[in-house]
């Protein structure tokens, strides 16, 4: 186990078991799915995630380029589109979890902003994990805002 400080969390990662599964997982969730959210998605990657946050989930022993799922929430009034989605590593951490109780039982985010286009967040869940054992898993949140860059008439409102 290998720790991580990063921001206010203090991230315990199985570096190894985690680079290993992503190295067996062919493809992410958005090009799995390959609706036109997912392929503009795919397609603005690279400007999406910053830099730290590209050094951060290479040191989780996470690919940055196999998200487990992607949401698109919408197309905002600045035109750009704002998605949310999420990753996981095996491990645990210490520091706050962006999980906030809401009415009913349901749930929202406390995510920390890292630029103003993309915010992060660590919480215990297995949704959609690449992992078969689900003990110990950090659920990596994260949302984000990006242009569309596909064909004007492919994209969602």
């Amino acid at each position: 186990m290998t720790t991580i400080k990063f921001k206010e969390w203090e991230l315990i990662v199985d570096r190894e078991l985690t680079k290993l599964t992503y190295d067996n997982v062919a493809i992410g969730g958005p090009e799995n799915c390959g609706c036109n959210d997912c392929k503009n998605f795919a397609n603005n990657r690279e400007a999406i995630y910053p830099k730290e946050i590209k050094k951060l989930l290479d040191e989780l022993g996470v690919d940055y380029k196999k998200e487990s799922e992607i949401c698109h929430y919408c197309r905002q009034d600045d035109g750009l589109h704002y998605y949310g989605g999420w990753f996981h590593f095996k491990g645990k951490f210490k520091g706050k979890d962006c999980t906030v109780p809401a009415g009913s039982g349901g749930f929202t985010f406390d995510l920390t902003p890292i630029n103003d286009k993309f915010s992060i967040g660590f919480r215990y869940d297995s949704a959609l994990t690449f992992f078969d054992d689900k003990e110990n898993v950090v659920q990596i949140e994260f949302d984000a805002n990006t242009l569309w860059t596909l064909e004007k008439e492919l994209e969602s409102e």
